[in-house]
């Protein structure tokens, strides 16, 4: 199987993963998966700081992405696949980039965007306004921009397949994120 391949069915399946937490906590979860999830950090553990990557977790995404104050909290990091945190208060914005060889997923869980997408950072093609409970996929070798443009922190969450970040990164403003990158 070609390595993009493998990137988009594991970028599926931790998708369903996550959505099938969400389904589980709701519908009453069974007793093994709440077991599971008893012997896992909370998200309130997580947001101390330490990437719970290259083990098996759950997390309740929506709850730990509204919870976050940070700019940038890198939550989980395998060997494939990375699940980052970020909260950009109004005005704010994902500076415009490039991942080459990285897809990347993104959902808002609160705010208002307005997101660019295009092959060349001359030509962003693509210009949609979103809010919460709309999810932005954004193939490598895609420039992209995303700007809060509502009054209230924007809160998403985003997976980059492959990582893009240090494990456990904590970049607490858009200032200190500027600086890192």
């Amino acid at each position: 199987m070609e390595r993009g391949n493998i990137i988009y069915a594991a970028s599926l399946l931790l998708l369903a993963l996550l959505c099938s937490c969400d389904e589980a906590r709701t519908s009453g979860a069974n007793t093994e998966a709440s077991t599971f999830q008893t012997k896992q950090a909370t998200p309130a553990a997580a947001q101390q700081g330490g990437d719970m990557g290259k083990k098996p977790w759950v997390i309740d995404i929506e709850q730990a992405t509204l919870n976050n104050p940070n700019y940038r909290h890198v939550q989980w990091t395998g060997e494939h696949l990375q699940m980052v945190l970020m909260s950009l208060k109004a005005g704010e914005e994902i500076d415009l980039e490039l991942h080459g060889d990285v897809d990347q997923f993104l959902r808002i869980e609160q705010g208002q965007a307005q997101v660019r997408i295009g092959k060349s950072k001359d030509n962003l093609s693509f210009d949609k306004k979103v809010s919460e409970n709309w999810a932005i996929l954004i193939p490598s070798g895609h420039w992209h921009h995303i700007k809060n443009i509502g009054k209230e922190e924007l809160k998403l969450y985003t997976i980059y397949a492959p990582a893009q970040h240090p494990a456990g990164t904590i970049q607490k403003t858009h200032k200190e994120a500027k600086e890192h990158d």
